[in-house]
């Protein structure tokens, strides 16, 4: 059984989605690499970053890692909140609240 709640001691989950989110889509970090920088363990194999990448409605199976590596994070949060997408709104909303 996974234990989790170790991980998350030091930091607040709220704090870290983000990270998440943006090491994902604009660095292109691996759902192990991502886990390896925040958590400093690779026990899960990337379960964690997929997980919550997959909450938030981002596809973890397909073309979406590193898909904004060459473009900031103002200009992605307003092409965002021009979405009808709900799911693209979400990000848009965690994106601007930690990184402007």
């Amino acid at each position: 059984m996974f234990k989790t709640y170790d991980l998350f001691d030091h930091r607040n989950i709220n704090d870290l989605i983000p990270e998440i989110i943006y090491y994902y889509l604009f660095q292109g970090l691996s759902l192990t690499g991502i886990e390896q920088k925040l958590f400093r363990t690779d026990a899960y194999h990337g379960w964690l970053s997929k997980t919550f990448l997959n909450y938030y409605g981002i596809d973890t199976e397909k073309e979406n890692k590193g898909i904004y590596e060459n473009r900031t994070v103002p200009e992605i949060v307003e092409e965002l909140y021009r979405s009808s997408n709900i799911a693209h709104i979400r990000v848009a909303k965690i994106l601007k609240e930690k990184y402007l």
